[in-house]
Order: structure tokens, then sequence, then C-alpha cells
């Protein structure tokens, strides 16, 4: 009798050890196939530094929390930590937001207090053309603005010198603006000819000012 309750014993702690180690493979692969689903929603290049780090924490927390302990006074304390860990990242992004804002109003600025020199290439809005951008080569300064040369292109294209057509011949767009007409002085193109992502974003934002007051 008491050697078939020690075979008794015995196969319940083998039983128990075989579950236990199923538990532990089938959370190993869970916690796998989570890392790999998080991979996949990784957040687009474009978005800021500060956003990319908070999720990469909600990720890990996540993760964490898989394999952590389910008493209840564990969660709450690492619930509050994370509220307190949001709190501090929401300031921070908001903090980095602003602080690119105003670098970019500065950046502005210190643009339109520049003098415009004869081949600077400047962006305009002149109320007489619908195109976006309006971007220009300084040919001349005259007595009531500047005599430019239109260029022609895309905010993620190439820009090259316009023509119109004079008769048969296709010649050098060339026209007359003042200097009111400016909203970005000294535009520095890349070595293929194309707006920088800083200058695209700021002329895209100026000539939704500039059409928004308009209207």
């Amino acid at each position: 009798m008491s050697s078939k309750k020690i075979n008794d014993d015995i196969k319940r702690t083998i039983a128990k050890q075989y579950l236990d180690s199923l538990y532990y493979v089938a959370l190993c692969w869970a916690i796998y196939y989570f890392k790999l689903l998080m991979e996949h929603l990784d957040p687009d290049e474009e978005e800021e530094e500060g956003e990319v780090s908070a999720s990469t924490d909600a990720r890990n927390k996540a993760i964490t929390n898989l394999l952590g302990s389910n008493s209840p006074k564990n969660n709450v304390a690492e619930t509050e930590e994370e509220e307190s860990e949001g709190e501090e990242k929401a300031g921070a992004t908001s903090g980095l937001r602003k602080s690119k804002r105003l670098s970019d109003s500065s950046d502005l600025s210190g643009h339109m207090k520049e003098t415009v020199d004869t081949q600077d290439v400047i962006a305009l809005c002149c109320p007489k053309y619908k195109d976006r951008p309006q971007i220009a080569k300084v040919v001349k300064k005259t007595s009531h603005g500047f005599s430019v040369q239109w260029m022609a292109g895309s905010y993620s294209g190439i820009w090259v010198e316009a023509k119109r057509r004079d008769g048969r011949k296709l010649v050098p767009w060339v026209d007359t603006i003042k200097e009111s007409d400016i909203i970005y002085k000294k535009i520095p193109l890349t070595s293929a000819n194309k707006l920088t992502n800083k200058v695209a974003q700021t002329l895209r934002s100026l000539y939704a000012a500039k059409d928004g007051t308009s209207s």
C-alpha cells in the first residue's frame, strides 16, 4: 500500500514537471511571436525621436509583463510607474516639438534678414501665379524690386531654369518682382538641384499660412 502511494506521488510529480515545462515552452513561443509582431509595427522613420523612444519602451514593458508576476501589488506599482514615465515622456516630446518650432522660426527670421544678392535662389508668393512653390534665381536688383529668372520644379523634384515661348523660340522666363513677394531668401539647393527636406517643409507651412490669410 505504501509502495503504491509512493508511485502515485512520483507520477503526479512527473506529470506536474511535464506540464510546467509545456507551459514554459508555450510562454517562450508567445514572447517570440509577440516580439516579431512588434517589430512589424515599428513607427515610420519620419516620427520624432521622442515618440519612437516611447513606442519602444511601451513594447519592452509589455514583454516584461508577460514574464512578470501576476501579483496585484506588482501590477499597481508597475501601472503607477508607467503613468509617471508616460507623463515624463509626453513632456519631453512636447518640449522637443516646441524647441523645433522655435528653431524653425528662428531660422526663417534669420533668412528673411539676409540681403538678396545676384544669383541667390529665393522663394516667392506672387498673387498672379498659382503654382506652388514659386522658386526663382535673382538676375539683378531694379528700382522697384528684382529681376528674376523663374525656375521649374517641385517640392521633391529637381529645379531647372524655366523657359517660355517667344515666337518660335524658347527663351529664359525672366520676370520682375517686388521684395515684398519674397517669403524665403538664400535657398540652399542640394548638389542634385533639389530642395532640402527642411526647406520644403518650411515652404509648405509658409504657403499654407499665406493661402489661409488670403482666404
